[in-house]
């Protein structure tokens, strides 16, 4: 019992993973919240849970996210294409580390994967909302754990 009250949550695990990338700049990580400033989130978006199941009940799971960003924008060329590139490091940085078996720390994980590339997806005078969509995928056995 007391093992399954020290389990961090998917989300807590995927925000603090995130937070070692090299390309964020010093914005906070929400979490289903994104500033109005320079900041990011983490929004759980829906999917079916469950990816495979065996015989047993035990399956793969996943978890698919938006990893957003508000980000300067505007006439400025520049700007933009510095956006746009922030958003293929990062999604170097995630196929990269998945490859190494760098992952977030969640029991049983197997990947975490990008299922987008990153694009401005709501536009401001001086701001945009830049997102990017992920998933992870993890096992879990047929007593309900991972």
């Amino acid at each position: 019992m007391a093992d399954e009250q020290n389990k961090k949550s998917i989300i807590k695990a995927i925000r603090e993973y995130i937070e070692k990338c090299p390309y964020l700049h010093d914005g906070k990580i929400g979490v289903d919240y994104l500033e109005n400033e320079i900041a990011y989130s983490i929004e759980p978006s829906p999917i079916s849970p469950k990816d495979r199941e065996y015989i047993d009940g035990s399956g793969i799971n996943q978890f698919a996210f938006i990893f957003a960003s508000r980000e300067s924008y505007g006439q400025e060329t520049i700007q933009n294409i510095l956006n746009t590139e922030f958003f293929e490091n990062f999604s170097n940085w995630i196929e990269e580390n998945n490859f190494m078996g760098d992952l977030p720390e969640i029991d049983g994980i197997e990947s975490i994967e990008c299922l987008s590339t990153g694009y401005a997806f709501q536009t401001g005078i001086d701001t945009a909302r830049y997102q990017i969509q992920l998933r992870i995928t993890y096992y879990k056995d047929y007593k309900g754990g991972n």
